[in-house]
């Protein structure tokens, strides 16, 4: 909804205007609370019903009183509810925080708010008045450098980013005409789940998992358990360098939002020299829309802004130019239910 304008500015008297805000300016407190739920798994201590607060604290290992405190707010939220004998429950808004949920957010509730990301965040202003990453400015180094000196941490964020590719697997899948034969190759597939789901629904297409030596060693144990592993084959190497070739089929998922446009281009460039005549590339990105409607993809943008120095979330348009300086050009473009689209390119 657009903000009503007076004499060009927002008018900002009235009291639910000033309530919205205040709410808005204390998220990060909404935030913090959603993480101690997630980190304590309580959704998960609640799946056989509702529980004391007493009961929950010491399932959880937590103070009983600070607990309960903080599971009084969520359920103000409507994550929880508390009935009247004061015990807490599961609602529809909670079930992603159980860990066995098909749509599990409780990885990435917890990857937001631990350190890394919440002390990143914490410098936006920094990145606002410098253009450098307020990761980079806290730490030192780049993210993933960061998660390579730093396993245990590597741990959450990859749970995180597992579980957010997972749901968006099925509506890619389904939105997609994949093809029956050839080979489709995934660059960047980081554990293969999505090269898995598609592959499970063409039982004649063989794959090619393209990471980084780390990701690739555990994506060949992720597709070996899938069953997959004898017309899988998962290869390691940078994407900056050199591509496979002899794919029918190119796969960029979330690659090109952590690269500036030079970066973005020459891994597309590479693409480009890894493909025969009649090979397609599929970009699988969050496109930004036009307007003042809320978007969870201008939010994505400000985390890459954060995180990364030079990634960006892209408008439809900004993908045309950089794919034509690669040499390719877009043939469709595709929503999926989960909210990032399918740009379709192929050479002229």
């Amino acid at each position: 909804m657009q903000p009503d304008l007076v004499a060009g500015k927002v008018d900002s008297s009235s009291s639910a205007q000033a309530a919205a805000l205040r709410q808005m300016a204390a998220g990060g407190w909404v935030a913090q609370a959603l993480y101690v739920a997630a980190k304590l798994g309580v959704a998960d201590l609640l799946a056989e019903g509702a529980r004391r607060p007493d009961e929950i604290a010491a399932a959880a290992g937590a103070n009983p009183d600070a607990l309960h405190r903080v599971l009084r707010l969520l359920a103000s939220l409507g994550v929880f509810v508390e009935d009247e004998f004061g015990r807490f429950g599961l609602t529809p808004l909670a079930g992603p925080l159980r860990s066995d949920a098909p749509a599990s957010l409780g990885a990435f509730v917890v990857m937001l708010n631990e350190d890394p990301h919440w002390r990143a965040w914490g410098q936006l202003l920094h990145t606002v008045r410098t253009g450098e990453s307020a990761f980079v400015h806290v730490y030192g180094s780049p993210i993933f450098s960061y998660y390579t000196r730093h396993p245990v941490e590597a741990q959450v964020f990859d749970a995180a980013i597992t579980s957010r590719a997972r749901q968006e697997n099925e509506s890619a899948v389904a939105a997609y005409s994949w093809p029956d034969h050839g080979t489709i190759v995934d660059v960047g597939g980081g554990e293969g789940s999505l090269l898995a789901a598609i592959l499970a629904t063409t039982p004649s297409a063989r794959g090619v998992l393209f990471e980084l030596p780390h990701v690739a060693s555990a994506a060949a144990r992720f597709l070996a358990q899938a069953g997959l592993s004898y017309r899988c084959e998962t290869i390691s190497g940078d994407f900056t360098e050199t591509i496979p070739s002899g794919g029918a089929l190119y796969l960029l998922r979330r690659v090109l939002h952590g690269c500036t446009d030079e970066r973005a281009i020459l891994v597309l460039r590479n693409c480009r020299a890894a493909m025969a005549g009649g090979a397609r590339l599929l970009v699988i990105e969050q496109l930004l829309e036009p307007g003042n409607e809320p978007s969870w993809g201008k939010m994505l943008d400000v985390q890459m802004l954060v995180l990364s120095a030079g990634g960006r979330e892209r408008q439809l348009a900004n993908y045309e130019t950089i794919l034509a300086s690669a040499g390719l050009r877009v043939l469709s473009v595709i929503a999926t239910a989960a909210g990032p689209s399918i740009i379709e390119a192929a050479a002229p």
